[in-house]
């Protein structure tokens, strides 16, 4: 099997998938928070229009905490990859990801060649 990353790249990536956790659990908080209608909102526009605002509103967080979750589901399994031995290798060819390229997207499943022939079969897909 290839060689992996050191205790202390491990540790370093771990710290910048915490931090990145971190960031979004606050973020899907915030989001939730800042989209609601205010009360003055709720004061100056009528009930049809502020039914309409909170419609709205309950899709733009519906998106955004479905992306923030999706990237959340990414950043555990790294996380759970980390404890069990397998992260830093690619899920395609086995090869190890190169140590600059998880410091830049920790979450990745690929090394750049497997990502690049995926991105390329996409792109004839179209």
């Amino acid at each position: 099997m290839p060689q992996g990353l050191t205790d202390a790249q491990r540790d370093e990536i771990k710290q910048l998938l915490l931090s990145r956790k971190a960031e979004l659990n606050a973020q899907m908080q915030d989001n939730r928070a800042n989209l609601a209608p205010s009360e003055n909102t709720a004061g100056s526009v009528s009930q049809d229009e502020l039914a309409r605002l909170k419609n709205q509103t309950r899709e733009v967080v519906n998106a955004l905490t479905a992306m923030d979750a999706a990237e959340l589901a990414r950043i555990e399994r790294a996380l759970e990859q980390m404890a069990d031995g397998t992260y830093g290798f690619c899920d395609e060819c086995g090869c190890t990801i190169p140590f600059e390229r998880l410091k830049i997207e920790p979450m990745t499943q690929h090394c750049v060649a497997c990502k690049s022939a995926w991105e390329s079969r996409q792109h004839q897909g179209r």
